[in-house]
């Protein structure tokens, strides 16, 4: 009997650290290493090196060489979470010329203001822009690479149908949001609205498919006792599950209110 007693606690307590880690656990980019390997062509970037920027501007992201191979090509990719499927290949480049892909290569070139100058220039950035970039030298015998983000300014907004709360899926969302002059929230973007002070009680969809909402002050009829955080549903059916939307623009007029 002494022996049930016991293991039934232990499980009652990782079953307890299971779900009050929940709530935190979420991960866009889980399968990034987490230790980068010491660089040799590359210039390391300055620690969490961001670059800011609004709808509509040039910016520059920095990737400078600190020596070159004998052969090489310059691969510039947008970083997408786990759930968005495959990266978005920019450009390749090499010593000669450059090969633009997608809707950002478009807009897209190399900076080349010297020789050892890989850096990527974008113009006339769009919202869906936001997020990070990774810069990659292939030789075919030590490759390597450094992550830039780019953040474009503006403020996230929960956003709910006429007809009531919970009457989006996925894609009707993304619609809604764009007739808003935005598109939905990045997980990053809504984690910054969070840090200066969106609290909501209802779940929305963000930019890849999952389902969250930020809560900074916890009470009973917004999950109770669990503490102040993203909460986050992960990953929903996009055509069938129906909630909230989170949404993304540069500017907006008026004022947004917490509800309860």
């Amino acid at each position: 009997m002494t022996s049930f007693k016991e293991n039934f606690v232990w499980i009652l307590l990782i079953t307890l650290c299971f779900f009050s880690h929940s709530s935190a656990s979420y991960n866009p980019y889980r399968a990034e290493p987490a230790t980068p390997k010491k660089l040799l062509y590359l210039l390391e970037p300055p620690v969490q090196v961001e670059v800011g920027g609004r709808r509509g501007d040039n910016v520059t992201l920095p990737c400078i060489l600190r020596t070159k191979p004998n052969h090489y090509k310059i691969k510039w990719t947008k970083l997408e979470s786990e759930y968005m499927g495959q990266q978005n290949v920019i450009m390749i480049s090499n010593a000669n010329a450059f090969k633009p892909y997608g809707h950002v290569g478009q807009r897209a070139s190399l900076q080349r203001a010297h020789s050892m100058d890989a850096s990527l220039l974008l113009s006339n950035v769009e919202l869906g822009d936001d997020g990070r970039y990774r810069c990659e030298l292939i030789n075919g015998i030590e490759d390597e690479n450094i992550v830039i983000t780019l953040r474009i300014e503006g403020v996230v907004f929960p956003y709910q149908s006429k007809r009531g709360r919970y009457k989006f899926n996925f894609h009707e969302a993304k619609q809604a949001c764009a007739e808003q002059d935005g598109i939905l929230s990045t997980y990053n973007q809504l984690y910054r609205a969070w840090t200066e002070g969106l609290d909501w009680c209802n779940a929305g969809w963000i930019y890849d498919g999952t389902v969250h909402y930020p809560v900074v002050h916890p009470r009973p009829v917004c999950g109770g006792e669990l503490p102040a955080g993203i909460r986050s549903y992960g990953p929903k059916d996009k055509n069938h599950d129906r909630f909230d939307a989170f949404c993304f623009t540069s500017q907006i007029s008026g004022k947004v209110e917490n509800k309860l």
